[in-house]
């Protein structure tokens, strides 16, 4: 190697710094090529799959549901649409899938829970607290949930929200099923008729009828029933008429027509 001298009398030597690029050029090629080659490879295919949180939809479900294919790098799968995928499943509400290095994918999801039942034209409709409709089926088991009968149906599909034309009447009924777990009288419901201009009517597993008007204050209409039922208890009474449709006042008749 030639010397090369500056002015200031030290020696520098020419085409060092060259190499040095040169070098960490041709490492970085390796590099490349190196990870390209473990991506190609089966290093980081999809080899196990772990379902987290389901209760009611079984894991041979949701994997069919996922559309995941094994022995893909899992690097190449969009998340994103396996959690679509999954959520098409009417008991799911919610999909979240994560990739777990080098060959896992770890799928969480959330489900929907029963709330209660619909009856529409022979069929019996179970729709969880937001009014989707989870199954539709021939026969159930009574007292199971409560029954929700007179809801004008329009057009219904799994995993959807019920269209119907007392929608508002349908939420409201959800609303006093959620008052009635508020206040532990959930059991005491066994079925709610939507009738006409707001009215509903509850059907109590002793034979009573409560009424009741759309929008009250459901959790104070509870309570207010809670009370009269053990009263009713307590006298040995059944088959009453509640009318509890204005807040503030109760009024209690025989079904033949005495007031009490």
């Amino acid at each position: 190697m030639e010397d090369h001298y500056g002015k200031d009398g030290k020696r520098k030597f020419k085409g060092k710094g060259k190499g040095y690029v040169s070098l960490m050029l041709l490492l970085m090629v390796f590099a490349l090529w190196g990870l390209y080659g473990i991506l190609q490879s089966d290093f980081f295919n999809l080899k196990t799959v772990v379902v987290k949180d389901h209760q009611k939809v079984m894991e041979e479900e949701i994997l069919e549901a996922s559309k995941l294919i094994f022995d893909r790098s899992i690097l190449k799968i969009d998340l994103e649409e396996v959690e679509e995928n999954i959520t098409f499943l009417p008991y799911i509400r919610q999909a979240k899938v994560e990739r777990k290095l080098p060959s896992k994918l770890i799928i969480q999801v959330k489900e929907r829970e029963d709330y209660a039942i619909i009856s529409y034209m022979g069929k019996f409709i179970y729709i969880d607290k937001e009014g989707v409709i989870l199954k539709s089926v021939d026969s159930y088991i009574f007292n199971e949930l409560p029954l929700i009968n007179g809801t004008k149906i329009t057009s219904y599909k799994l995993g959807e929200k019920v269209l119907a034309e007392n929608f508002d009447t349908l939420m409201d009924s959800l609303v006093l099923i959620e008052a009635s777990k508020l206040t532990d009288m959930t059991e005491s419901i066994s079925e709610i008729d939507i009738l006409n201009k707001g009215l509903l009517r509850l059907s109590t597993v002793d034979g009573n009828e409560v009424l009741l008007a759309e929008g009250n204050n459901h959790v104070y209409s509870m309570l207010a029933l809670k009370d009269i039922m053990a009263a009713l208890y307590s006298m040995n009474r059944t088959n009453v008429i509640i009318d509890l449709r204005f807040e503030g006042h109760v009024t209690v008749k025989d079904r033949e027509g005495q007031e009490e």
